[in-house]
């Protein structure tokens, strides 16, 4: 091996990996007893896995291996699993991520109770509060000192005895929030008081209170990866990251990959939160992992998805440059079902034979900041801890507004809030989505981004205390009343509401902002009222509904130029929506800020709603993934997709191939003239072949020679 593969972490270019769940009780002597190591990695083999998630504890807290702690689960009787399959899995060359679960463990829990996550009530996770169980999962605290020397041990004891690539640590988040005494003992060093129980996103106490469970959360997190990489130098390390769009409670923020050499997590959702988590993911730390059951959900042990589901994860995953890694599940006795692993090969192989061509700066005229200081509901201020709803409305918008850029062919990536200090110059557009909780620090990066040059698309409750200057905001006077609210177009600006009117304005399903604007600020829309309040069921105008019937001043959409740049600010996030002429009004929002630049869409897909095209530009050329993504599946084939990239009259075109298979295929040179209503640039335009589900395509360039362009 040369001095530069040497060079390249082993999980850059390794992609098919596998998991088995091995969450196995222990209190029937046959659980585990028929387990075999070799038919384990036979599996493996046979399904085409290059790298393999291998538990060394579980959920039930038994372990794999001969544990110090003398947790090692009683069916195994004495063998070591875990050191037989990583043994095995290295002869095979497959390489090793080792699985360790933390915070769910019901051996530490049955055995130490000093321990235990205690909820505000008191209760711990296995109990009901009425002397029944509560739950499966034995929840343990991390703030717990000693719990922290017995993972220590663990981890020491794994580092020293075998070899492993990685590993990954399942379950870093909080899983409710906790009031144990030693949770208690940390607060009350701080000198605030009693640890607060109800939820006020108003109030600095509980902000700050919020902001120390994710401190603590994050030390430990750093305590895992400092154990393991104090025992192991060299080995790389991810924590479960899928709670990163799930609500404030986990405490999972932008920090939490610090502790991270790359990132991964299962995930369940549909396509377009698993486009749009794979941006986010490639943008936090670049390479990364998509987690996903082979099977419809994590609970359902024997229902498969369909191979063109699990084909589409895959290749959704491969379009954005990262590793897919598929779940099984082992039969309690310890067997796994090896047709599986014949059925997953034929995708595997698919997705070998693209690997190659992985890499490059991913194409993105638009960015959406996804910012994990705002996943709360200010509708949960005053309830009990116990109580809060769960709703997030900032991720709602996040992936409204990614449905309606991917849909609508803007070319489109996810960031966090710190990557918005490479912004400039970079992305066209950002797009902040009702960023409730908004930090400072993330709002002066806008600002700069937006005076230098940057537009910017904000809605809801963003930037209203620390970023108006930007958003052409004098005052904020608060909400309307009405959870339910209307915008109607100025004179003008109804071609940029998909048809709604003054008469028939577009409708918010949420209340909205109530703002006075500063000088110089253009409003494009104005708050229009339902005749009465929908909230009270005693008035109404009509039974069913309620029609607009009082317009106010209040802005609804205000438009400013900053610096040099130039901001739109919805007063309700009207990507949220999801309809079609909200997400019509959403794209044309964006275009209007996009494309008023001397500046043009990178790239322009001509094709239906479904089809996604993810580009990269790589040194000699851009790669071309195109995605037929449908709700249901085998999906109907698209004909007719063309898709053209702007070169910016840098390189000169040497062909276009459809790969792996190398293939030319037919191109042209288009001026920037000749794509409607676009004036700058040279593109490259091909035809893609009927598109079934997935196709990578190659656009090869070389430098323009003689000082003439191509």
């Amino acid at each position: 091996m040369d001095d530069n593969a040497r060079a390249i972490p082993w999980h850059v270019k390794n992609y098919r990996r596998n998991l088995v769940d091995m969450h196995i009780e222990a209190w029937d002597e046959l659980f585990m007893a028929s387990f075999d190591p070799q038919a384990y990695v036979d599996a493996l083999v046979k399904g085409n896995v290059s790298c393999a998630m291998v538990y060394a504890n579980s959920h039930a807290g038994y372990c794999y291996w001969p544990s110090p702690s003398g947790n090692m689960h009683p069916g195994l009787k004495g063998r070591d699993i875990f050191g037989e399959i990583t043994r095995l899995c290295h002869e095979r060359g497959i390489d090793v991520i080792l699985y360790y679960s933390v915070i769910y463990d019901n051996w530490v829990y049955d055995g130490e109770p000093l321990w235990r996550l205690r909820r505000a009530d008191g209760t711990t996770s296995r109990e009901d509060g009425k002397g029944g169980v509560g739950s499966r999962y034995g929840l343990i605290c991390p703030n717990a000192e000693d719990y922290r020397t017995f993972t220590d041990r663990q981890l020491k004891s794994l580092a020293e005895r075998y070899r492993f690539e990685s590993v990954f640590f399942d379950m870093t988040f909080w899983p409710a929030v906790c009031y144990c005494d030693h949770c208690q003992r940390r607060w009350a060093d701080k000198g605030m008081g009693f640890m607060p129980r109800v939820i006020d996103w108003n109030d600095a106490r509980w902000n700050a209170f919020q902001t120390a469970r994710e401190d603590w959360l994050n030390e430990f997190a750093f305590f895992c990866t400092d154990a393991i990489k104090r025992y192991k130098p060299g080995v790389t390390v991810n924590h479960q990251f899928s709670s990163i769009t799930q609500g404030w409670v986990r405490g999972v923020t932008e920090k939490h990959t610090d502790a991270c050499d790359y990132v991964g997590g299962d995930f369940y959702a549909g396509a377009t939160e698993q486009s749009l988590i794979c941006k986010l993911f490639r943008s936090l730390t670049g390479s990364f992992e998509f987690h996903t059951t082979r099977c419809t959900d994590l609970s359902d042990h024997t229902t498969m998805k369909s191979p063109e589901h699990i084909e589409l994860q895959s290749r959704i995953a491969l379009a954005h440059g990262g590793a897919f890694l598929f779940i099984d599940a082992i039969d309690p006795e310890g067997t796994l079902n090896p047709d599986i692993y014949d059925r997953l090969s034929v995708i595997l192989k698919g997705f070998q034979a693209y690997e190659p061509y992985i890499g490059g700066e991913l194409i993105a005229d638009a960015a959406i900041l996804f910012d994990m200081n705002s996943k709360i509901d200010p509708a949960d201020n005053g309830k009990h801890v116990t109580e809060g709803s769960g709703s997030v409305p900032h991720i709602d918008a996040v992936i409204g507004a990614a449905k309606a850029l991917k849909e609508s062919h803007i070319p489109y990536t996810v960031i966090g809030a710190r990557n918005l200090k490479d912004a400039i110059n970079k992305y066209r557009v950002i797009i902040v989505p009702d960023a409730i909780r908004l930090p400072d620090e993330a709002a002066n990066d806008l600002r700069a981004y937006v005076n230098a040059g940057g537009r910017m698309y904000a809605s809801g409750r963003t930037g209203l205390t620390n970023l108006r200057d930007v958003l052409g905001i004098d005052q904020h006077i608060g909400e309307t009343a009405e959870p339910l609210t209307y915008m109607a177009p100025s004179s003008g600006a109804e071609i940029l509401m998909s048809g709604a009117s003054a008469k028939y304005p577009l409708t918010i399903l949420s209340a909205q902002q109530l703002v006075k604007p500063l000088p110089g600020t253009t409003t494009l829309a104005a708050i229009t009222l339902p005749y009465t309040n929908p909230s009270d069921p005693s008035r109404f105008s009509s039974i069913h509904s309620n029609p607009p019937g009082i317009p106010t001043e209040y802005p609804a959409l205000l438009i400013r130029s900053q610096g040099a740049g130039r901001t739109i600010w919805a007063a309700g996030s009207i990507e949220r929506r999801g309809e079609r002429a909200h997400m019509d009004t959403f794209v044309d929002l964006v275009k209007a800020l996009l494309y008023t630049m001397p500046s043009v869409p990178s790239v322009v897909v001509e094709a239906p709603p479904a089809v996604e095209a993810v580009c990269f530009r790589q040194e000699d050329g851009v790669l071309v993934n195109v995605l037929n993504v449908q709700p249901a599946l085998p999906p109907v084939t698209a004909y007719g997709v063309k898709i053209s990239v702007n070169l910016k009259n840098s390189k000169c075109v040497e062909k276009v191939v459809l790969l792996p298979e190398g293939q030319d295929v037919p191109f042209e040179e288009v001026p920037f003239e000749e794509i409607p209503s676009e004036k700058y640039g040279r593109y490259v335009s091909f035809e893609a072949r009927p598109l079934r589900l997935f196709d990578m395509y190659k656009i090869i360039t070389t430098e323009s020679t003689g000082g003439t362009q191509c």
